[in-house]
């Protein structure tokens, strides 16, 4: 298992990416992989002591992020219902100023298209501790483009649950994490990748592929590439419909009391995506 510790859950996800992209030589000695321009790597164990992420982080500028994306995220994983349930149970064990406690929900996965990555979330106190720990455990992760978008749902639930002035910690389990060459060239915005690899030393065959991706898509004509998700990098690299997301506007909206009438999840669903639509416009 590769346990690691970090200051921040965007400093988490730097390391992850940078780890995985420089990494080759340490990550194949320990069980992972490289596939293709894929580079897999198992069991992952990170300790995060404050859920942050910059609230000027622009979703849209790396990834071509829209506000739609956060809303379906929230939708797949997040039953509103569910997560003031649990609220209320740690609301309830706070104001009896308890120090131990473990509550637990399971993220749901409405979408068709939902891959199920998000397992389930703990809220804990420990005696040993001044703040509480959210403890997230997830089926995989791709570690560029969603991780951070993940991390940034943790700090939003944590947020809703313990009001803005808890700053609470993140313990991360996921037993297959991977980068994707392709889309770890759109982590080129954040950091210059060329420059990355010679700070770290970086040897091997993934470590020559990213870069060749890189310069491939900061000059290829967008008009030949046919690949939806090469394309989103290609655009990325180059400045190409840059529109602005910033980790400031995705929020959470406070579950209202619903009508009479909806009783089912399906109902539920469908009434809180409309309400968000409308929020939206």
């Amino acid at each position: 298992m590769k346990i690691s510790d970090h200051g921040t859950a965007q400093e988490a996800w730097e390391w992850i990416n940078e780890y995985l992209a420089t990494q080759e030589k340490e990550i194949v000695a320990n069980g992972g992989t490289t596939y293709g321009a894929v580079m897999i790597s198992y069991d992952h164990y990170m300790t995060i002591n404050r859920i942050w992420v910059d609230p000027e982080f622009d979703f849209g500028y790396m990834f071509g992020y829209r506000i739609q994306k956060w809303s379906k995220l929230i939708s797949n994983y997040v039953d509103l219902n569910s997560l003031d349930l649990v609220k209320s149970q740690v609301v309830v064990a706070e104001a009896k100023k308890k120090n131990n406690y473990n509550i637990s929900m399971k993220f749901q996965n409405a979408h068709d298209s939902g891959k199920g990555c998000l397992l389930a979330l703990t809220f804990s106190r420990r005696i040993t501790r001044d703040n509480p720990i959210l403890i997230l455990h997830t089926r995989s992760s791709e570690v560029t483009k969603r991780l951070l978008f993940d991390f940034l749902l943790m700090q939003r639930i944590a947020e809703y649950v313990y009001g803005n002035k808890v700053s609470a910690s993140l313990v991360w389990y996921c037993p297959n994490v991977y980068l994707s060459g392709e889309a770890f060239s759109m982590y080129n915005n954040h950091r210059d990748i060329e420059q990355l690899m010679k700070d770290y030393e970086a040897e091997g065959i993934f470590k020559d592929r990213i870069l060749e991706i890189v310069k491939k898509f900061k000059t290829v004509d967008p008009k030949t590439v046919t690949y939806k998700v090469n394309l989103r990098a290609v655009k990325r690299l180059q400045g190409i419909d840059s529109k602005h997301l910033y980790a400031k506007d995705c929020i959470i909206y406070k579950n209202k009391e619903l009508p009479e009438e909806i009783i089912s999840p399906s109902q539920k669903r469908t009434y809180n995506r409309r309400r968000r639509r409308k929020i939206e416009e």
